[in-house]
């Protein structure tokens, strides 16, 4: 692949790849780990082939590690490429998870340099047109994942025109690295959302479950906030 070609993948991928930890498809036992609301993770992506058959692997730290600064800013995406073969190594971090607690099937686990992390999701990547970088544009992701809000916890949403409702899984520190949980209220007077789209904050009367059954939709909005589709 072109490096050209790579660095485009490279831009496309890092805006759909923020996933759950709680997935493996090669896994047996279902595991759930709490206490993720606000909890800071990374997540590293290997990619292989060239298209039209393009795979990605994503490996995530949430359960195993919050993503320790020193570790993550020692790692090269180039050098990691070459080290392990890839076609390209994409960082795609940190990010915080706004659930409270996450259920899937455990992946197998890996050491990037010390940083340990679980394979979470796989993405493939077919044509040019998938290339192209798109906030506000659904992507599907191979996962498994059953996420859980307490009742009372406030969530932030984007609500297309058709009424279809996005809910955020996941902000991120990596357009704007001085993003914090308390700023997410008001996001939408720094969002530039499409004609009809609504950016919205709800306080949630009760439990709330979100589940993907080997497939999950995601979005993510001008900060490469991501969002799943709800029900």
């Amino acid at each position: 692949m072109r490096r050209e070609a790579v660095k485009r993948l490279a831009v496309a991928i890092a805006v759909i790849a923020a996933v759950s930890g709680a997935c493996g498809v090669a896994a047996a036992a279902q595991h759930e780990t709490g206490g993720l609301h606000n909890a800071r993770y990374c997540e590293i992506l290997e990619v292989r082939g060239a298209l039209p058959n393009v795979v990605v692997t994503v490996w995530n730290t949430i359960g195993l590690n919050r993503c320790p600064a020193r570790q993550w800013n020692a790692l090269d995406a180039n050098e990691l490429a070459d080290e392990l073969g890839d076609t390209a190594v994409i960082l795609n971090g940190p990010r915080h998870f706004l659930m409270d607690a996450a259920s899937g099937r455990l992946g197998a686990t890996r050491s990037f340099h010390g940083l340990r992390t679980r394979k979470a999701a796989t993405i493939d990547i077919h044509t040019a047109a998938e290339l192209v970088q798109a906030p506000y544009t659904e992507r599907t992701i191979n996962r498994h994942n059953t996420w859980r809000w307490k009742r009372g916890r406030l969530v932030y949403e984007l609500v297309a025109p058709g009424g279809t409702r996005y809910l955020m899984q996941s902000y991120a520190q990596i357009r704007d690295p001085h993003l914090r949980i308390g700023q997410l209220p008001s996001l939408r007077d720094r969002l530039s959302l499409p004609e009809g789209w609504r950016y919205r904050t709800r306080r949630l009367q009760r439990d709330f479950v979100l589940r993907a059954s080997g497939t999950a939709t995601v979005i993510q909005d001008d900060f490469q906030n991501t969002y799943q589709r709800e029900p």
